[in-house]
């Protein structure tokens, strides 16, 4: 559901379009620029360059190991809260809509190597997939598989990105120490298609039932929904910043 930090913390500094506060780097493809440490406006710099370069990115820049971010593909994700409880399986799954994402603040602390991003979306964030459940949601018995689709209104999300320096190979690259990040929609909608067998009576019933109280089915999925996801952001991250180091996203 966060999806959107993957953009962010893989394209920290590969920012499209020149601005006043920006120097532009020799080493990047055709368009991008690096922000300098040491201009005072260095938040507006990422922030502003991060923003312009939005629909850029949701195209994805192989070159630089960056995933497509509209849709970003999930191959799985599994949220298991134990016997008897929310029990979920994701395969094949498509966040869409990051690039109507609005970065409504941004800081970042070059000393301890932080990042802080604040995020609303525009459209509602939409996903698509394959899914597998059997045990409980909320206090009702649920089995089946199939496509499913969520779609998050008003999605709002703080994040906080902490890293360090390494020493690889004569150079110094960032690596992630940890992601932590929140989120808040003012309404979830969602539906499940082949519930209890392809049971039609049942699967509506279910699908109405968890519309109805999706504020409950949310508090139940989301930290474990959160913690999953942050493990598989920090992994598509990292290996953007293997590929290219600190000097080269920074100029002093």
């Amino acid at each position: 559901m966060n999806a959107f930090i993957v953009k962010f913390v893989c394209c920290l500094v590969y920012i499209f379009v020149e601005t006043s506060h920006a120097a532009p780097s020799t080493k990047l493809p055709k368009g991008f620029i690096q922000c300098k440490l040491s201009d005072p406006d260095l938040n507006e710099c990422i922030r502003d360059g991060l923003q312009r370069a939005t629909p850029y990115l949701a195209k994805g820049v192989p070159s630089l190991g960056l995933l497509p971010t509209d849709p970003l593909r999930i191959n799985s994700l599994g949220i298991d809260q134990g016997i008897g409880a929310v029990n979920l399986k994701f395969r094949d799954l498509d966040i869409l809509n990051m690039k109507s994402t609005i970065i409504k603040d941004l800081t970042y602390d070059p000393k301890n190597y932080t990042l802080n991003v604040a995020l609303v979306v525009q459209k509602p964030i939409v996903l698509e997939g394959q899914y597998e459940t059997n045990g409980r949601v909320i206090i009702l018995p649920i089995n089946g598989n199939g496509t499913c689709r969520f779609a998050l209104d008003n999605y709002k999300s703080f994040s906080v990105i902490k890293m360090k320096p390494v020493l690889r190979n004569g150079n110094t690259h960032l690596e992630i120490k940890s992601l932590d990040w929140k989120f808040t929609t003012s309404k979830m909608h969602l539906k499940m298609n082949n519930l209890f067998n392809g049971d039609k009576i049942l699967g509506d019933n279910m699908n109405l039932f968890l519309n109805e109280n999706w504020m409950e089915l949310l508090k139940e999925m989301q930290p474990a929904f959160e913690r999953a996801l942050s493990s598989a952001f920090i992994s598509i991250a990292q290996e953007f910043f293997n590929r290219v180091p600190l000097n080269q996203i920074f100029i002093d």
